[in-house]
């Protein structure tokens, strides 16, 4: 017997967002369904209506339509009659979808739709900006405390080794990179030797050691470059290698003291996510703090070594007073 087609009135609901970091569907809010329907296994099918988000607001005004798919199931055995589905969209994006529930099956009024949008798009707006102010506050803490932390170690130690390990290291994790390794130049050679690395495999630290003049301009290894996408940007060496790796981007920032290149940081990482521009500073203070740290390291060597020799030709050994 079919039932009696009435207004709906939504007295049930959840809401699922996206986020950036994983780009999962992931449930911010609900009322009025059990936890057997909230937690199902619907979200993490392909096929179920909860698993994306659609592009157009759209009613089932009878779920028993739907035939015995999953989601016919799950809100049978709920006690929903019909549901009213649509995006949100933040930054010209759609990153959220509502779903509205009602025990009757029923009709909908335009006005009805456009007053549930309202409410639940402030809702989720409100949600999405307080959660990237958060986000936004805790990145830029962990900015500060990596950077922190490098520079206590280098103002307590000369041991250049260790603080180029501990930049790596940080650079890393707090920007949750593939990995981070530092090259020295060498004045001799002119090739840009391994001094530190972090989260690379062995193979991948062989290749090299890469030459300093990529290209014909000088001015450009002078500058920070970003590689979004190494499987098509022309400057790239070592290009199997380097997928082989799962590297999808690079960030390489010169290490730069009195105006003279005597290194380079770069930064690898496997997913999709761009480089923004506090990532970008935060690794462009560390890279700075590094080219200080070596070169306040190897002016103490020649100052040492000046001592020696001086020392030495007054006669000292270093065995007597």
């Amino acid at each position: 017997m079919e039932r009696e087609t009435q207004a709906l009135d939504f007295g049930r609901s959840s809401i699922r967002v996206t986020f950036s970091q994983d780009k999962q569907l992931e449930l911010v809010s609900s009322f009025g369904l059990s936890e057997d329907f909230i937690y199902s296994e619907l979200s993490d099918s392909p096929e179920s209506l909860f698993s994306r988000i659609p592009e157009e607001t759209f009613v089932i005004r009878d779920i028993r339509k739907m035939e015995k798919t999953p989601d016919c199931t799950a809100m049978t055995a709920e006690g929903i009659g019909s549901v009213l589905l649509f995006p949100i969209e933040v930054y010209q994006e759609n990153i959220s979808v509502v779903a509205l529930f009602d025990d009757k099956v029923g009709e909908l009024t335009r006005t009805d739709v456009k007053f549930a949008r309202a409410i639940t798009s402030r809702a989720v707006v409100s949600f999405i900006l307080r959660r990237s102010m958060y986000h936004l506050l805790e990145r830029e803490r962990q900015f500060l405390l990596g950077f922190q932390e490098i520079s206590s170690a280098i103002n307590s130690t000369l041991n250049i080794k260790k603080v180029l390990q501990l930049a790596v290291n940080k650079i890393t994790g707090v920007l949750g990179a593939r990995g981070t390794q530092i090259r020295l130049l060498d004045a001799k050679t002119q090739q840009l030797e391994l001094a530190a690395s972090y989260g690379l495999s062995t193979e991948f630290l062989k290749i090299g050691p890469i030459k300093e003049k990529r290209g014909a301009d000088r001015k450009m290894i002078e500058k920070i470059i970003v590689i979004d996408d190494v499987k098509t940007d022309p400057r790239i060496e070592y290009r199997s290698e380097i997928i082989k790796e799962n590297i999808r981007k690079i960030l390489t920032i010169p290490l730069v003291i009195r105006k003279k290149i005597i290194g380079e940081l770069t930064i690898f990482t496997g997913g999709d996510r761009s480089f923004g521009e506090e990532e970008i500073r935060f690794a462009n203070a560390v890279a700075q703090q590094c080219a200080f740290a070596i070169e306040n390291s190897r002016m103490y060597q020649r100052v040492k070594y000046e001592f020696q020799q001086l020392l030495e030709d007054f006669g000292y050994n270093g065995s007597s007073t």
